[in-house]
């Protein structure tokens, strides 16, 4: 079964809540700090308290979110990291900037998601994790995915 969500439209996502982004906008503009401001403290923290975590860590993109992820795992040179060979650049990117070699498998046809029946051969004693990746509304197929892992990560 495929899961898809309809196509974004941003435009009517920011109309439903525009006074509240243009407060926010202001606010920042208003305070002339861009970064590590008040607003990236604000956000931490109520982003770790709505996940249930002690920390929230706001970063410049999601590039950059994979990549301190993966650092923060320890994950680096001499290393590999599964993903999906129909991504964006930037997965591919995250994993370099880790010094990590990314190991790209092919795709499951239906939700062009990593096929997970594909992981199990693509591991090797220098695998150190297995990176999917949610696509066009489609989310990976993640329990099969978390299995492999425990199992050989």
């Amino acid at each position: 079964m495929t899961l898809t969500l309809p196509v974004a439209n941003p435009h009517a996502q920011y109309l439903s809540h525009q006074a509240e982004i243009d407060q926010a906008i202001a606010a920042a503009l208003g305070g002339n700090r861009y970064i590590l401001g008040p607003q990236t403290q604000a956000f931490e923290a109520e982003f770790a308290a709505y996940t249930g975590l002690q920390y929230g860590v706001g970063v410049g993109s999601g590039t950059d979110a994979v990549h301190l992820a993966i650092r923060a795992l320890g994950i680096g040179a001499g290393d590999e990291v599964i993903s999906v060979a129909h991504t964006a650049v930037a997965t591919v990117s995250a994993i370099e900037q880790a010094g990590a070699t990314p190991v790209l498998i092919d795709i499951d046809p239906i939700t062009y998601t990593l096929e997970p029946g594909l992981i199990e051969r693509a591991i090797t004693p220098r695998t150190r994790a297995i990176l999917p990746v949610h696509l066009y509304g489609s989310p990976a197929d993640l329990s099969p995915i978390v299995d492999l892992a425990r199992q050989h990560i």
